[in-house]
């Protein structure tokens, strides 16, 4: 199974659309490795799911995302966990291991932004989802 994780630098993206890499892992709670780092084409309209379900990815992991594309990758058979923060390693370890849930909820409207995205430590979506 193929598992992505939105990433901006070397740490969970706690924007989906705005993450810069997916790191793509590969492998069993006994041993994994990254396989592929996938670049982000932009935040366009739905490119963003297209592009995992593309790549065959099978989980996707970030900090949180919006509801549109949280429809999408699942339509797409892709599970989504969000919430997550922090190295991708350790999350896509946490996931393996179980003890990675998702947690927060889809922002809903978040085409016009108007919502708090609070620091880029606590996300918009890490730590409980959109506020």
């Amino acid at each position: 199974m193929k598992i992505a994780v939105a990433c901006m630098g070397e740490e969970v993206s706690m924007h989906f659309g705005h993450s810069e890499v997916f790191r793509v892992f590969e492998g069993t709670k006994d041993s994994f490795q990254e396989t592929k780092i996938i670049h982000s084409p932009g935040h366009g309209k739905g490119s963003l799911p297209q592009l995992l379900i593309k790549e065959e990815v099978g989980v996707l992991i970030t900090g949180g995302l919006g509801e549109g594309a949280m429809q999408k990758l699942e339509a797409g058979g892709i599970e989504v966990i969000r919430g997550a923060e922090g190295p991708p390693a350790v999350a896509v370890n946490e996931y393996l291991l179980g003890t990675l849930q998702s947690r927060g909820e889809a922002c809903k409207g978040h085409h016009d932004h108007s919502h708090d995205h609070g620091t880029e430590k606590q996300g918009c979506h890490g730590q409980g989802g959109c506020r």
